[in-house]
């Protein structure tokens, strides 16, 4: 025959009492959970706004450097477009040997050309008008031309000037 082991009578029953306590302790555990569930839901709405508005800022941000890049680029562009219509060093080197061979700085002015032309045709009048006295009329008359001849170049030259 088998034995039946020994039966407790405390541990098939359950009073109110202990029933009240053990239900009171897992509500308390539920409602702390529940709490800890809802400031874990809380942080991770508040981290999930705070991601969008850095994320919102990175692309504003990621924008405008595309903007100033590509501004840059045009800039650029223009650059090297005028740096290619500038003359290049044998260009410049070409112009500067033609400078150094016509030296402007002894080239003449007009003023100084003008007076240069006065005094020598003032010169020829004087000369012109001793010799007319001392020569044959064949002399006077080409003295004459002369004479015409630079009143015509006289009367140019006031021409140009005004």
């Amino acid at each position: 025959m088998a034995v039946k082991p020994p039966v407790n009578p405390d541990q098939g029953t359950f009073d109110n009492a202990k029933l009240y306590v053990w239900i009171k302790a897992l509500e308390g555990k539920v409602n702390n959970l529940l709490r800890e569930v809802e400031v874990l839901k809380n942080d991770v709405v508040r981290k999930q706004n705070q991601l969008r508005k850095d994320s919102k800022i990175m692309s504003d941000d990621l924008l405008e450097f595309r903007h100033q890049q590509q501004q840059i680029g045009q800039k650029m562009d223009l650059i090297i477009q005028e740096l290619k219509k500038t003359a290049g060093l044998e260009e410049v080197q070409t112009i500067k040997k033609y400078l150094e061979f016509w030296n402007p700085l002894n080239f003449v002015t007009q003023q100084d050309l003008d007076r240069v032309l006065d005094a020598k045709l003032n010169s020829r009048n004087v000369s012109s008008a001793a010799a007319e006295a001392s020569s044959s009329s064949t002399s006077r008359s080409l003295s004459a031309a002369a004479a015409s001849a630079l009143g015509r170049l006289s009367t140019a030259k006031n021409t140009k000037n005004k």
